[in-house]
């Protein structure tokens, strides 16, 4: 390990988990660049605290002992350490390194392999199919009125099939008898490890059990010549390994299976800064020209946009202190319907005030895309979309059932 001050990694992903009667901190790599995860027993998590970039491992010997009364020597410091460094969990050149080395293999690749096949879905395409069909004779079908219009929106849920396999079903059974002339599909997904702001689309195309899905390499060149390769490319890799886009696509491309349509898969990092302060997202260069150009692209031809997007996560599991109680099930359906209904109504600007009310106290991790699906469509079309919600669901979070993700889909009409 070639560096002399240790930081951990600020995008991880920490889990509290019980092994042997005792506590541990659960840490692995969300881009999947390690195979390797670690547990932390919970009397050395507060040297995690100090992995700031500012101690060597005498510093952190010597502040362990000082602020928390820990005695470590440094060698014991020095084997976390290295444990850490093998899993690319330290903010440092190794991992740096590897980014480099993983995104050029990525890049490289005939396309965007199935990450989450085999765990969340059957690789083979048969037996994908068979799952869907039992959820879709589960659900069933909402029709839309005659009167709906042209469907240009779709917010589809993100989360693992088997808690949410009802409302993809039913938003995506839906959705079908409007998808039959649709020549090009823009995915916005959730990038949940991805910086303040980043819109990051690829140059990949995604793999399903059915396929691979073609990405509109010309629309996404454009995209890279507007917003500069170094500024909308930095987190490219994140595609990779998040499963947003991957696993609204396993729904899409299956009831599209038999059409021509090529596809524009961009991730949506954190609209969080947004919600701390009254700055619009689409004020933003990078945001305000991705929504531009992707507008323009709609007026071409008959264009779906689907935010893959999950609602709340909320309970001790998400950090909040207490768990949620039956009835507090009743007042999150309704903060949720707040939220619902401005998608419903295509309001953009509204659906963020709802989240900057509340200081994010639900945590919607569908915002960045939902917004910019809602923001994409008003530029298109001078006018905010319609439509109507389908589907909605709280989903277990943990064995006890007092951490919640709230689910829902819904159809846009113009």
């Amino acid at each position: 390990m070639s560096d002399n001050n240790f930081k951990l990694r600020s995008s991880l992903d920490p889990k509290w988990i019980e092994h042997e009667g005792k506590d541990f901190l659960y840490l692995q790599d969300p881009l999947m660049l390690s195979d390797k995860s670690i547990l932390i027993p919970a009397p050395i998590v507060p040297l995690l605290r100090m992995l700031d970039g500012t101690k060597d491992v005498s510093g952190l010997s010597e502040a362990l002992r000082t602020t928390v009364g820990l005695e470590f020597s440094n060698q014991k410091i020095q084997d976390l350490l290295d444990q850490l460094d093998k899993a690319f969990l330290l903010d440092n050149s190794s991992l740096k390194n590897i980014v480099v080395k993983t995104t050029e293999e990525y890049r490289n690749t005939p396309n965007r392999l199935m990450m989450h096949s085999g765990a969340v879905y059957p690789e083979d395409k048969a037996k994908t199919m068979e799952m869907i069909s039992s959820f879709c004779e589960q659900n069933a079908m909402t029709s839309p009125s005659a009167d709906t219009g042209s469907l240009v929106g779709l917010l589809s849920p993100h989360i693992d099939f088997a808690r949410g396999g009802g409302t993809y079903a039913s938003t995506w059974q839906a959705a079908a008898p409007s998808l039959q002339d649709i020549e090009s599909v823009i995915i916005f997904g959730t990038d949940h490890y991805g910086g303040s702001s980043t819109i990051t689309p690829t140059l990949q195309s995604y793999a399903t059990p059915f396929g691979v899905l073609n990405t509109d390499t010309g629309l996404v060149e454009k995209l890279i010549e507007k917003l500069d390769a170094d500024t909308v490319l930095v987190e490219e890799l994140h595609h990779r390994s998040e499963h947003s886009i991957e696993l609204a696509s396993v729904w899409m491309h299956a009831f599209m299976n038999n059409l021509s349509f090529s596809t524009i898969p961009i991730l949506c990092g954190s609209f969080y800064k947004y919600i701390e302060n009254d700055e619009e997202p689409d004020k933003n260069p990078v945001i305000s020209e991705t929504i531009k150009i992707l507008a323009e692209s709609m007026l071409e031809r008959r264009t779906l946009i689907v935010a893959a997007g999950d609602l709340a996560h909320v309970g001790p599991v998400f950090g909040d202190s207490a768990q949620v109680e039956p009835a507090s099930r009743h007042t999150l359906q309704l903060h949720d319907d707040e939220s619902i209904a401005a998608i419903c109504d295509g309001d953009g600007d509204l659906f963020l005030s709802i989240s900057r009310l509340e200081s994010d106290k639900r945590r919607i991790c569908g915002l960045s895309p939902i917004y910019m699906m809602l923001k994409t469509i008003e530029k298109a079309y001078n006018e905010s979309p319609k439509g109507f919600a389908i589907g909605y669901d709280q989903c277990p979070a943990d064995v006890n059932g007092g951490s919640l993700v709230s689910i829902t889909g819904a159809l846009l009409y113009v």
